[in-house]
């Protein structure tokens, strides 16, 4: 339909965007690095992260220059990845007083634009596993200013309901519109067609 992408082309965007967030989230730990600020933040972990996420967007980047449709399953793969690897950042970047948690909502809102409220629901269900997982791992919990872990998750979880909702609306309507100027476009085409063999001279 006109208008709208195909995932093969939404993914390939996805990966574009990803090349620029991955040089921004390293500037950001190597700042958190050099001022002390990270100290769960090694040297192993800090080439661990960014190593592995240069890696599968480099695959994801090889794999979509070539490929003219994408497997259903290709884009929840995809974001499944960027969870786990946001969440290895947070796990050593401070755990529940890491500032990268708010990348997750980027990740979301991001993704519910493109995919609607079913894959707002799958980030929502991902993030709250590997979240709690993140959270498990470390000693001890201090205290957030957003006033506790569960407040964080709910208001993920209302984000998700909310941006996926709307979301699917937007692409709804988006796909209509597609259809009503397909229809046009084809009641033009029959009507210059019929025009032209009026207008024709008589054989």
């Amino acid at each position: 339909m006109p208008g709208i992408e195909s995932e093969c082309q939404t993914e390939r965007s996805k990966t574009i965007a990803r090349w620029f967030g991955i040089v921004i989230l390293t500037l950001l730990m190597s700042w958190q690095r050099k001022h002390g600020m990270a100290a769960g933040l090694t040297t192993e972990a800090f080439y661990g992260i960014v190593g592995g996420v240069v890696f599968i967007n480099l695959a994801h980047s090889l794999y979509l220059f070539r490929a003219k449709e994408c497997p259903r399953a290709y884009k929840y793969v995809s974001v499944g990845l960027d969870v786990l690897f946001l969440s290895a950042t947070i796990r050593f970047t401070g755990f529940n007083q890491s500032p990268f948690f708010f990348v997750y909502f980027v990740l979301l809102i991001s993704n519910c634009i493109r995919y609607g409220l079913l894959m707002s629901l799958f980030i929502a269900a991902a993030v709250n596993v590997c979240y709690a997982i993140v959270l498990s791992m470390a000693p001890e919990l201090p205290p957030t200013v957003l006033g506790g872990e569960g407040l964080k998750v709910i208001a993920f979880w209302a984000v998700a309901f909310y941006g996926g909702s709307v979301s699917a609306r937007i692409r709804r309507q988006a796909f209509e519109l597609s259809t009503y100027e397909e229809t046009i476009a084809e009641l033009r085409s029959k009507l210059e067609e019929k025009q032209n063999i009026e207008a024709a001279p008589d054989g």
